[in-house]
């Protein structure tokens, strides 16, 4: 009974009826279906997107709509849905209106999505990486680990393929293991003129203070930004959760509330809330991104007794979008920690938080380089304390035109370790991957000669490679595979991973690369995760099998690790 309460409640509308006014198509392009089973499938046109409007009310109310939307009126290319599962008995109302208007006929009850590949086996599907069932990927929003589940929310355009601010939903997936994922129904829908969620951030209500925690049982928070197109545009939202994260409260209270003394510099918009409980003073944080007009990117924080009235504290300039803030220990000693703050361009300070201001120790740096890797967030409430990290991944070389676009990075585990430069933020994959390991080798005490490579088996598909060598006098190491090369320059202390540069001199005289390649992504971690880098990886051009080689030149190189490991898929059997 409380569940069906916090349902309903979820669908009270808190800015008004929404008026479809000269839009509201007509009655013959408007369906009514009972929610009996988990699907309510969309007929979708290949495409980035289109000319068509989805409404959905669900019981009377505006529940869900997207334009721009690539709608098919016959022979779709494939199909989008909705996820009913927390509304079943529902009473639900579909219209749409556009050019392809008769898809409305299509429109149908499933407990199965069809398609002419298995789900998440289409082409160029990561089979290691989270990616959406259906439509746009971007920024991680909400992640948080609670009662032995970690969610993963994320920015989710499923009728269309383009980031798109109006119609931004919040998907939603959860794992117990951090590698296998489940998508469930979207956790935040966009409705036209109303309201649509963009980033935000996610936290545990440990003292109560929405009154809605039981014993044993606290409410979660999530913090989101309204977007662009709604009549309160660039306003945060708190949403409660009293079922674990899997459904949210709309509280007028909590909603559409401008931050003090923001007007006069809202600049391209206050986004990016990011919510945490302080607990030296008991209190609530609030960190948003803004740019004033004429102004710096930065970083406006805020503190609350209540969830409901905002005091700002301070200002951190020169940070740009997606905040997040943590704490460290350095070297795992617990009795000495940091504060890490970070910003979606990967750039990230280390310093002190007093619960009002945050202090850098030093310059701005980076450990995550190049450029297709962003808008990445933290898991709340880890156990152990433990920092673990996921990030957009960049696929635009490829513009996908159908079943979905854009994926998750692998998660990575954030630790803080100190250097002769000082305290530095680290960053590799997390422990889990090992359980992946489907076989394959591992070899010591390798040596490469100049001329004589060494080539080893075929590393097109899904694999991990743990490599550390001793470079003794050798120029150059050279390390290729399908649509992935890495080369190192003794001289220059560098490595070039695609073309792109990364600092890498050798740590107690020795070179460590940990990669992980799966079917559209490349990812490497250098010397224990001193950096790492995302790239997107040609799929296409993988139909060849090919080998890893390795070469050297100047000089013998010693490998005194060499591990390959292929990896099963986290992905659904077919037919199962």
């Amino acid at each position: 009974m409380k569940k069906l309460l916090v349902i309903a409640l979820a669908f009270i509308i808190t800015a008004g009826t929404l008026s479809f006014a000269d839009e509201t198509p007509s009655a013959d392009n408007t369906r009514r279906f009972t929610a009996n089973k988990r699907y309510l499938i969309f007929p979708r046109a290949k495409g980035l997107n289109g000319k068509d409007k989805v409404f959905v009310d669900v019981d009377g109310k505006p529940f869900f709509s997207a334009f721009n939307s690539p709608i098919a009126k016959a022979d779709p290319d494939f199909w989008t849905f909705l996820d009913l599962s927390l509304i079943q008995g529902k009473e639900i109302t579909v219209s749409i209106k556009g050019p392809d208007e008769a898809g409305i006929e299509l429109v149908k009850l499933s407990d199965t999505i069809p398609g002419k590949y298995p789900l998440y086996h289409e082409p160029g599907r990561p089979q290691v990486h989270f990616s959406p069932v259906r439509g746009w990927l971007n920024d991680p929003s909400g992640m948080i680990y609670f009662d032995g589940t970690w969610h993963l929310s994320y920015a989710n355009t499923r009728f269309s393929n383009l980031m798109a601010g109006p119609n931004n939903a919040w998907g939603h997936a959860t794992s117990r293991d951090l590698l296998h994922w489940e998508e469930g129904p979207l956790l935040l829908n966009p409705v036209r003129g109303q309201y649509s969620f963009w980033t935000g951030g996610a936290a545990v209500d440990v003292e109560n203070t929405t009154g809605l925690g039981r014993p044993g049982k606290p409410a979660l928070v999530f913090s989101a930004n309204n977007g662009s197109d709604a009549p309160n545009e660039f306003t945060q939202c708190l949403f409660p959760s009293t079922d674990g994260g899997m459904s949210v409260i709309f509280n007028p209270d909590m909603m559409f509330k401008p931050l003090p003394a923001e007007a006069e510099r809202r600049g391209g918009g206050t986004r990016d809330p990011m919510i945490l409980w302080y607990a030296p003073e008991k209190k609530w944080v609030l960190i948003v991104y803004n740019k004033p007009k004429g102004g710096k990117d930065g970083f406006y924080f805020y503190e609350s007794r209540d969830l409901k009235n905002w005091k700002e504290t301070s200002v951190l300039e020169g940070m740009f979008e997606c905040p997040n803030l943590f704490e460290l220990p350095v070297d795992g000693n617990p009795a000495n920690k940091r504060w890490v703050i970070w910003g979606s361009d990967t750039s990230y300070y280390v310093g002190t938080f007093d619960g009002k201001t945050f202090t850098p120790d030093g310059a701005k740096r980076r450990t995550h380089l190049g450029t297709s890797f962003s808008a990445s967030q933290v898991f709340a409430n880890a156990p152990g304390g433990r920092i673990v990290q996921i990030g957009w991944g960049h696929l635009f070389d490829f513009n996908f035109k159908e079943e979905f676009s854009q994926m998750a990075s692998f998660p990575l585990d954030l630790t803080l370790k100190t250097t002769p430069d000082g305290i530095r933020l680290n960053a590799d994959f997390i422990p889990e991957l090992a359980q992946l390991r489907d076989g394959g080798s591992a070899k010591k005490d390798v040596v490469i000669k100049p001329g004589a490579p060494l080539s080893l088996p075929d590393v097109s598909d899904v694999m991990e490679l743990a490599l550390e060598f001793d470079p003794g006098t050798t120029a150059q190491v050279t390390i290729t595979a399908a649509q992935m090369t890495l080369k190192w320059e003794a001289a220059k202390n560098v490595l070039d991973f695609n073309s792109a540069k990364i600092p890498l001199a050798p740590k107690d005289g020795r070179v460590q690369l940990h990669v992980l390649l799966d079917i559209p992504s490349l990812e490497v971690v250098t010397n224990g995760g001193e950096t790492y880098m995302f790239k997107p990886r040609d799929f296409k051009k993988l139909g060849e099998k090919t080998p890893l080689e390795i070469s050297a030149e100047g000089g013998d190189v010693t490998f005194h690790r060499l591990d390959l490991h292929p990896l099963k898929s986290i992905q659904p059997t077919p037919g199962k």
